[in-house]
């Protein structure tokens, strides 16, 4: 059964480079997992702070396996200081 997640993420205006340039990494990377169908960032229009990862996958075992990737763990490290309040993460 395919997997759908919207997680939404809110930056530091000031943070806002540097998170799309990590996030622009972990998109490519994401994106030739094996069982990954969709994997995209999108910027809110007219909160420039906001964006959200909308991400499809074929199976619950693609999303464990790219939750247990290097890049993966590594992207959630390097963010962790540009956020700026708690992101909402919702699975379908």
């Amino acid at each position: 059964m395919q997997k759908i997640i919207n997680a939404r993420i809110n930056i530091k205006p000031e943070s806002i480079e540097q998170f799309i340039s990590l996030a622009k990494t972990m998109v490519e990377n994401s994106n030739t997992e094996q069982g990954c169908l969709i994997y995209k960032l999108y910027q809110e229009v007219g909160n420039p702070q906001s964006f959200i990862f909308y991400e499809v996958y074929e199976h619950q075992d693609a999303v464990d396996l790219h939750n247990s990737t290097s890049y993966f763990k590594a992207f959630i490290e390097n963010i962790s200081g540009l956020v700026s309040e708690k992101s909402q993460v919702d699975v379908f």
